[in-house]
């Protein structure tokens, strides 16, 4: 009796999307040089993003399911995920609920508001070159909405002795042609009718620290 062959084929997770909607943000003539977006492409369907990264040669990135995050900040909104069972919401998204209870319930999107809150911040002192001239910078991981979880983004608009634990903030998008579909489409800035609490021992120390930054940037040309 010969041996029976037998072949599994493999289920298509999805078919292959067919991008038609494409966009270079590389100026005619010029080589990129160091990090860089320079473009990006959208399925027919609006369902899938892919990202063009120059850095010393061309790399794509592919969103996949997360796509919708990154289409969002095109059109000037904050996208995020909740889960269906126990309602927890995440920016940034996640595919998956991790609740045990909800067995890796599969979440659904939803529009966030442009709110969020400062979790945790610091202050950088230091950078790579092209952010120089901006120091000292801000960096918050702020909570957009009910997120269950903190993004990381700049925070403008404010002397970094003034940032305080759980002020609220709110998310200002660049002019719509200025947005790539990247993080720094967006920043943090402190919401419009909040206010500074008075100097204290710990905001001095730390506008102490960040003086001498502001010094030596302007030494800079």
């Amino acid at each position: 009796m010969g041996a029976e062959t037998i072949i599994k084929r493999k289920k298509k997770f999805s078919d292959e999307p067919n991008f038609t909607t494409k966009k270079e943000y590389r100026p005619a003539g010029v080589k990129e040089t160091g990090l860089e977006f320079v473009g990006h492409e959208i399925s027919d369907d609006g369902e899938a993003m892919n990202q063009f990264l120059h850095y010393d040669q061309l790399y794509t990135i592919r969103h996949g399911w997360n796509s919708k995050f990154f289409r969002g900040l095109l059109e000037g909104k904050i996208m995020g995920t909740r889960c269906p069972k126990c309602g927890d919401t995440w920016v940034p998204v996640r595919t998956h609920c991790w609740n045990l209870d909800c067995d890796l319930e599969h979440a659904e999107w939803v529009e966030m508001p442009l709110t969020a809150k400062v979790h945790t911040w610091t202050i950088a002192g230091w950078s790579g070159r092209s952010s120089l001239k901006r120091l000292p910078i801000i960096l918050v991981y702020g909570i957009v909405g009910d997120s269950k979880v903190a993004i990381a983004n700049e925070l403008h608009g404010i002397d970094p002795w003034n940032v305080e634990f759980g002020m609220p903030l709110k998310i200002v998008f660049k002019p719509k042609a200025e947005r790539k579909g990247i993080i720094t489409d967006w920043h943090f800035e402190p919401a419009d009718d909040w206010k500074p609490s008075a100097m204290n021992e710990e905001k001095e120390r730390i506008k102490k620290l960040v003086e001498p930054v502001y010094e030596w940037v302007k030494t800079l040309k």
